[in-house]
């Protein structure tokens, strides 16, 4: 990685407009915290959370080359995308190991404890923003095979940390405004800079991390059931604010992931059509449509093109789709959804 790539992911917080806004907003809210007193507590319960898995995802979007979104209401909650929330509690094990070691053994040991994990944290953050998952993060063979894919470029992410560490030292001599301001364009800095030593090197493509041990099949089905439903309102996030195309663009990107691919698509649509804005999973069944059509199932294209026309009426799969529809619905016998399609 060259320093002029280390310098463009380091000034990302500031060059990029959706970055230096999430930025201000958590800057904001920390400092509303802050100055509420004991319902700043409260807020804190909420902001921290927030903050901690927008961190992870800009490591994950950066390191997979994408533009970072603003953060949504999907942030701002305890539940799903659980594994987003484990850099807060590796943070929390350093900082109580941290103190503990010291009232032991004196700093030299905890100097030496701080400086171990500030060497692997990046490949922590790495392989959780790969996999999701919480063990393989802290398993030591998933996190040398990702040092091994990045290679030396891998240095720059520990060492960048130690520059973030004193000049954060030094930002306290400031107000509070301003060292809080000063804190969080570190803390963004830091992790786009961890996720731009990933992006040249496709390591979430390429990067074999070892599976973890086998789980049970009921096991299996809760864990993705959870991830499911943790795409899914990811995607929420995406539709809800006017970008539909994004929400359904992170549906199918998760869904091209699974081995059962069919089942995720029905899943997906069987889920939206029980929102109560309905026209969102009219517009997603036309991408299921396409998808089931191209792939010859055409006896389920046209049970879903009924289904969606019991909501609307005026239904139609996309115009590239329309003739395969019409073929499918004239061999399946239904010769009134063919007629209909004819007209439109």
């Amino acid at each position: 990685m060259k320093p002029a790539d280390v310098m463009r992911a380091g000034l990302l917080p500031l060059t990029d407009t959706s970055v230096l806004f999430s930025l201000l907003v958590f800057w904001l809210l920390i400092s509303l915290a802050a100055a509420a007193g004991m319902l700043g507590v409260w807020l804190a319960v909420v902001i921290l959370p927030a903050l901690f898995r927008y961190l992870t995802n800009l490591v994950e979007t950066t390191g997979r080359g994408r533009n970072p979104e603003p953060p949504g209401a999907e942030f701002f909650r305890w539940i799903g995308d659980s594994w987003s929330l484990f850099p807060a509690v590796i943070v929390v094990a350093v900082a109580w190991a941290s103190y503990e070691l010291y009232s032991v053994a004196g700093s030299v040991p905890m100097i030496a404890l701080i400086v171990v994990a500030g060497l692997l944290y990046p490949a922590v953050l790495g392989v959780l923003s790969i996999t999701h998952s919480p063990l393989q993060s802290v398993n030591p063979v998933a996190l040398w095979n990702f040092i091994g894919r990045i290679g030396q470029s891998y240095l720059i992410a520990p060492a960048y940390l130690a520059v973030i560490v004193w000049l954060s030292t030094l930002a306290q001599e400031f107000s509070f405004l301003i060292d809080v301001l000063i804190q969080m364009l570190l803390l963004f800095s830091l992790h786009s800079v961890i996720g731009g030593i990933m992006s040249p090197h496709d390591v979430f493509d390429d990067l074999s991390i070892p599976d973890p041990v086998e789980s049970s099949r009921e096991k299996l089905a809760e864990d993705l059931e959870g991830s499911r439903n943790a795409t899914l309102t990811h995607a929420y996030g995406f539709i809800s604010r006017g970008n539909r195309e994004g929400g359904f663009k992170h549906i199918v990107e998760e869904i091209a992931k699974e081995a059962d691919v069919a089942t995720a698509w029905a899943w997906y649509f069987d889920r939206m059509m029980r929102w109560e804005q309905k026209q969102h999973a009219l517009f997603f069944a036309q991408r299921y449509v396409h998808d089931l059509l191209l792939h010859g199932e055409t006896i389920p294209a046209v049970k879903v093109i009924l289904r969606c026309r019991l909501v609307d009426e005026r239904f139609r799969p996309l115009a590239d789709d329309l003739q395969a529809a019409i073929r499918a619905a004239e061999s399946s016998g239904n010769n009134e959804l063919a007629a209909v399609l004819k007209r439109s």
